[in-house]
């Protein structure tokens, strides 16, 4: 691993910024190589957006209504609060891997004022960039921990109620965070009944997507899908107690949470959307494991095995 990131270093202090046209309505705020990624800030003065993107521009890795900071922009960072309801009690304590732009952790802080959050992120330059641009700010109740997400969950001793998987690097989910073994050690990181949701891009954008079915269907006993309506991300939600939760209890306590906690998103058209797994599995699917490297995934795919 460290190998990779100094090879991942070394190219990015060759080569130049890559950047992308912006469109008439855009402006740039901020670029820079990071030793992890291209990241750059580009404000939409049209529609009053604000984003966080790499060298793809239809994809962004987090954003913000500039006039309502405090308000989820993207459908996936909505989507992901669903999971919510596969919990029978408020969560007390909450981890995110990945940061982005800050969005989702500083929307449910503001909802949850009495839990306590961790959030991991391997890039200093994006807590930067989350912080100045974004109006991300930690507290008493919120720390971010600038390490990598595999590394911190090896490392925590502390047990989580709920736990938030969005990793993106420059359109992908790095892979060791995509791992059985991984996903095993964030099991060993829930309370009893917890919940674990995984934020996907779906098959078009993601070689992986029936691998990470069969990979999150292999670590955890229950695995239900919710697919977006305005974008090409899936929610994964994982939960490691016995105890299953069919849609009409998801529904349930999704209203529930809406009417409690005065959420200004969807919750119940976004349960509307609950699908078993068993939809999207495919036998012939590879489990990612840390041993079984993406060139290996390529392969198989290749032999004609899909």
């Amino acid at each position: 691993m460290v190998r990779i990131f100094c090879l991942l270093a070394f190219y990015l202090a060759l080569f130049p910024l890559q950047g992308f046209a912006l469109d008439p309505s855009e402006k740039l705020l901020f670029e820079k190589n990071s030793l992890y990624q291209y990241i750059s800030v580009v404000e939409d003065t049209v529609k009053k957006e604000r984003y966080v993107r790499n060298q793809k521009k239809e994809y962004a890795q987090g954003g913000i209504y500039v006039h309502a900071p405090d308000k989820l922009l993207f459908e996936y960072t909505q989507m992901c609060f669903v999971s919510l309801s596969f919990l029978d009690r408020d969560p007390k304590e909450v981890l995110f891997v990945g940061l982005g732009a800050g969005a989702m952790p500083k929307y449910f802080a503001a909802h949850y004022p009495d839990a306590v959050i961790d959030i991991a992120e391997i890039d200093p330059d994006m807590v930067t960039v989350a912080q100045k641009y974004f109006y991300f700010k930690e507290s008493e109740r919120m720390k971010v921990h600038v390490d990598d997400g595999r590394l911190f969950v090896k490392r925590t001793k502390k047990k989580y109620d709920w736990i938030i998987l969005d990793a993106y690097q420059n359109d992908y989910i790095p892979f060791h965070l995509t791992t059985l073994e991984f996903l095993k050690e964030v099991k060993s990181r829930l309370k009893d009944n917890g919940v674990v949701v995984a934020n996907i891009s779906s098959a078009y954008r993601n070689k992986f997507f029936d691998s990470m079915v069969m990979t999150y269907k292999k670590a955890f006993p229950h695995l239900s899908i919710f697919k977006g309506k305005k974008s090409a991300n899936f929610i994964f939600v994982a939960t490691a107690g016995s105890k299953f939760k069919d849609k009409d209890s998801v529904e349930a306590r999704a209203r529930k949470i809406q009417s409690a906690r005065k959420f200004d998103i969807d919750l119940e058209d976004f349960a509307s959307r609950y699908e078993p797994s068993g939809a999207y599995e495919w036998g012939g699917a590879e489990i990612l494991t840390d041993d079984f490297a993406p060139v290996n995934l390529y392969q198989h795919q290749k032999s004609g095995a899909h």
